[in-house]
C-alpha cells in the first residue's frame, strides 16, 4: 500500500449523527469512498441521512446478534467491496462481527462511538461488544477512554490483539454552527454567568462545583446556570441554601443551549474519574470563546491546555475550584485570553481534516496488519 491509496469505507450503524456526517463527508472530499447502512427511518420526523449521503441499505437490527441482519450486513460487503468497515454504534458492531463470524469475509471491522464521550454512558452491552477480541480498532474520543478500554480488554482477555486508538472529534466543526464570537470585555462590576452543561451523574461532579461555589468562592457578584437533566439531591441541596437559591438556577434540559454559551463568561466541568470523555459540551463552550475551568482527569485535560485554553484544577477539591473560578471573575482580560485561545485550538488541532486523515492512517494500519 502507498500513502496515495483511496479507501472504500462500509458504515454500519442504527443511524448517524452530525459530527459522524460531517467526518464522513471529509473523507469523501480527500477522495475515498463511503457508502452506509442504517436502519429504517422510525419515524415521519426522523432526519433522512439517505439525502446527504449514500445510504446503501436499510436494515432492521432486531437485537445484537441478528442472523438476518446478519446476513444482509454480509450481502452489502459482498455488493460494496469496501476495504473496511466502521460502526457507529455498539448494536450495529455486534450485528457486523456476527455477520464476519457467520460469513467468513475478512474486511477489518472498527468499532467507534459516534459523538458519545465517556464510558459512563456505556450499557454493560456495549463494554461486551467493544472488548471483543475479533475487533480489529475500536476508535477512541479521548486518551482517558482508550487508556480504560485497553485496561478492561487485557484484564478480560490476556492476549488481547484489538487496538484502542484515539481519534479526536473535528469539533473545529463547531466553530461553523454559529456567529464568530469575540471577547467579551467584561468589566469587574459585571455580574459574572457561571455555566456547566451537564447531566446529572455523579463522575459530572455537580455536588463539587455546589461545594465549592457555596463555600469557598471569595466573589458574590455571579450566576451559576446548570442545564441538564438534575437529580432530586441536586436540586433539594440548592432549595437547602440560602446562597445557592440566591445564585444558582438548575435548568434541566433546555432548547437554547447556545444562548446560555452566548450569555456565559465562564464554562465550567468538574469531571471526577478519568474515564470521563472530553464532553460535547466542553468542546461547544470553546467554540464560544469561553474559558474552560475543568479537573485534572478525564478527557478534558486533552482538550484544553491549562494556563492557556483553561485552568485544571485538582480533582474533586472543592478549594481548588472556587479559587480558578475566583481567579477568572477577578481578572478578565485573562479570563477573555483564554476563551479566544481556546477557539482558536479548536479550529487547529481538533480540525475535522485532522480527524479524517487519523482514520485514514487507522485504516492503514489495519490494513497492514491483515496482509501480514
Amino acid at each position: 500500500m502507498t500513502v496515495s491509496d483511496k479507501f472504500s469505507v462500509l458504515v454500519f450503524s442504527r443511524d448517524l449523527d452530525p459530527y459522524s456526517l460531517r467526518m464522513l463527508h471529509e473523507l469523501e472530499r480527500i477522495g475515498h469512498t463511503v457508502h452506509v447502512v442504517l436502519e429504517p427511518l422510525r419515524s415521519a420526523t426522523s432526519r433522512d441521512w439517505g439525502t446527504e449521503i449514500s445510504v446503501v441499505e436499510r436494515v432492521k437490527l432486531n437485537g445484537r446478534f441478528d442472523k438476518h441482519a446478519a446476513q444482509r450486513y454480509a450481502e452489502q460487503v459482498a455488493q460494496c467491496k469496501p476495504d473496511v468497515c466502521l460502526c457507529y454504534t455498539s448494536r450495529a458492531l455486534s450485528v457486523a462481527l456476527t455477520a464476519r463470524r457467520r460469513h467468513h469475509f475478512k474486511v477489518p471491522v472498527i468499532g467507534s462511538r459516534g459523538a458519545i464521550g465517556g464510558v459512563s454512558a456505556w450499557y454493560l452491552q456495549d463494554w461486551f461488544t467493544y472488548l471483543s477480541p475479533a475487533l480489529d480498532a475500536v476508535t477512541c474520543m479521548s486518551q482517558a477512554i482508550a487508556n480504560k478500554l485497553s485496561h478492561e480488554a487485557r484484564r478480560f482477555y490476556p492476549k488481547h490483539p484489538g487496538m484502542f486508538e484515539v481519534i479526536y472529534p473535528g469539533y473545529g466543526q463547531l466553530m461553523d454552527e454559529h456567529e464568530p464570537i469575540g471577547p467579551r470585555h467584561r468589566s469587574t462590576s459585571e455580574r459574572v454567568r457561571l455555566l456547566c452543561v451537564a447531566n446529572d451523574r455523579p463522575i459530572k461532579g455537580l455536588a463539587v462545583l455546589l461545594d465549592a461555589v457555596e463555600q469557598h468562592l471569595a466573589s458574590d457578584d455571579w450566576q451559576l446556570d446548570i442545564v441538564g437533566q438534575c437529580g432530586e439531591a441536586i436540586r433539594q441541596r440548592i432549595a437547602q441554601s440560602p446562597k445557592l437559591q440566591q445564585h444558582v438556577v438548575a435548568h434541566g434540559f433546555r432548547s437554547d443551549v447556545p444562548d446560555f454559551f452566548r450569555a456565559a463568561h465562564i464554562y465550567i466541568q468538574p469531571t471526577l474519574q478519568p474515564g470521563e470523555g472530553i464532553g460535547n459540551s466542553m468542546a461547544e463552550a470553546m467554540s464560544f470563546s469561553l474559558p474552560v475551568i475543568t479537573s485534572n482527569v478525564g478527557g478534558g485535560i486533552e482538550l484544553t491546555e491549562h494556563e492557556r485554553t483553561g485552568i485544571h484544577f485538582e480533582v474533586g477539591n472543592p478549594v481548588a475550584l472556587g479559587q480558578a473560578i475566583d481567579r477568572l471573575i477577578q481578572d478578565p482580560v485573562t479570563c477573555d485570553a483564554l476563551g479566544q485561545a481556546a477557539a482558536q485550538t479548536l479550529q487547529t488541532r481538533f480540525s475535522l481534516h485532522n480527524e479524517a486523515l487519523a482514520f485514514v492512517a487507522l485504516f492503514k494500519q489495519v490494513m497492514a496488519r491483515l496482509h501480514r
